[in-house]
């Protein structure tokens, strides 16, 4: 083995120019796939987390009317969520947390000048922009049970609203001539799905139902553990059906949107590209490995005397396919080396620049790791294998009979 290794290293360093040029083809090549796989999975962790309401199961439910009579009740029945009936879904195993909104797009919202800047306002609590996967721009804060319990006259800003309006974190604002303190901005940048967040004005729940005298508009529902969404809606049947009385088969009583279809989509999309650009890298380096390829046959036609006195002396085919097989794979391993440097390098420098924000930042996972080594591997077989055949292949007296 010392001296197949020895061998091996010295033809390589004889024939420099060629392996130099071998090696950089592979490095390109595996470079190729680890950043085209990072860029990949920096986007697909990004846009998951912009879609995250669709793909973590969160389900909204809102009020609807009976269509089917129940138990002696009469159909066309109002089935009416509120904060009484709802709350003691928590108790639900399948259930881990539940926010409850409340909505008025009849109001008057003025900034400090008088001006009017909105109509819209809703009523939260502390845990909806976290089911909601929403957050705030430095600088804001989130309401808190003490504003809840203490009916604070605080409001938290969508983020188109704030950025038309000018209103900034502190500034007062008046809904229906209340005077209000902005404590907080809605971070629009990561948003792909929002139930008109950004342009709205948000003031805890309890401060809401004290101005106004109304039902839930809808409530949010969040799973607990691996609950999944069609689980999740028929443990929300089940318990709403049984509390309000009407038809667990009756689809109109409870609306809820079914996003999981959404979510799924959303995923073959987003694997789907990843793929894509793993595929482009894969045949950058497929590239790189008939460049490979070539060489060894270039230098197999080089070496043919050198085959044949080996031959002549008695060496087996088998040691001369060993050969060239090793100093096939020796090159790619070699460029495979080099390319995970670059690759770590040049993710390093994408993500000290600024990259669109819709692209996430660039990751290097074990997968991709995994993935280029495989490929590598595969590639430095085939692209050694044939020309090494050759080579065994070569007969004493053809092979010294041929031109130096």
């Amino acid at each position: 083995m010392k001296e197949l290794i020895s061998q091996t290293l010295s033809t390589l360093w004889a024939y420099r120019l060629k392996s130099t040029l071998a090696i950089i083809a592979i490095a390109w090549g595996v470079t190729s796939v680890v950043v085209l796989m990072a860029l990949g999975e920096g986007f697909y962790q990004k846009q998951s987390a912009a879609f995250a309401i669709l793909l973590n199961n969160t389900q909204m439910a809102i009020s609807g009317s009976a269509s089917k009579a129940w138990q002696g009740l009469p159909p066309r029945r109002a089935i009416t969520l509120t904060k009484h009936n709802v709350e003691p879904l928590l108790h639900s195993p399948l259930v881990s947390a539940i926010s409850i909104l409340y909505e008025n797009d009849k109001t008057v919202v003025t900034n400090s000048k008088g001006q009017s800047i909105a109509s819209s306002v809703a009523g939260i609590d502390p845990n909806y922009l976290a089911m909601s996967s929403l957050q705030l721009k430095p600088g804001s804060r989130n309401f808190t049970p003490i504003d809840q319990e203490n009916h604070a006259r605080v409001a938290i800003l969508g983020w188109q609203l704030a950025e038309t309006s000018h209103v900034k974190v502190g500034d007062a604002i008046s809904i229906n001539h209340v005077p209000f303190t902005v404590i907080g901005i809605l971070n629009g940048d990561n948003v792909q799905v929002s139930f008109g967040d950004a342009n709205r004005v948000e003031i805890p729940s309890a401060t809401f139902t004290d101005m106004w005298d109304s039902f839930p508009a809808y409530i949010v529902v969040k799973p607990a553990g691996r609950t999944s969404a069609s689980e999740l809606r028929q443990e929300i049947i089940r318990y709403f059906s049984h509390v309000l009385h009407f038809d667990p088969s009756d689809d109109n009583a409870i609306y809820l949107p079914d996003l999981s279809g959404g979510a799924e989509m959303i995923k073959a999309v987003l694997r789907g590209i990843q793929l894509f650009l793993a595929a482009s890298g894969a045949m950058t380096l497929a590239v790189g490995a008939l460049g490979v390829a070539n060489i060894m046959f270039l230098s197999v036609t080089e070496r043919t005397r050198e085959v044949g006195v080996r031959l002549a002396v008695g060496a087996t085919k088998f040691s001369i396919l060993r050969q060239f097989m090793a100093e096939g794979i020796a090159l790619v391993c070699l460029g495979a080396l080099v390319g995970l440097g670059l690759s770590w390098l040049a993710v390093y420098l994408l993500n000290t620049l600024s990259l669109p924000n819709w692209l996430g930042s660039p990751i290097i996972t074990l997968s991709a790791v995994n993935i280029s080594s495989g490929i590598t591997f595969l590639l430095a077989i085939l692209a050694s294998w044939f020309p090494a055949r050759r080579a065994a292949a070569l007969t004493p007296i053809i092979a010294l009979s041929a031109r130096a």
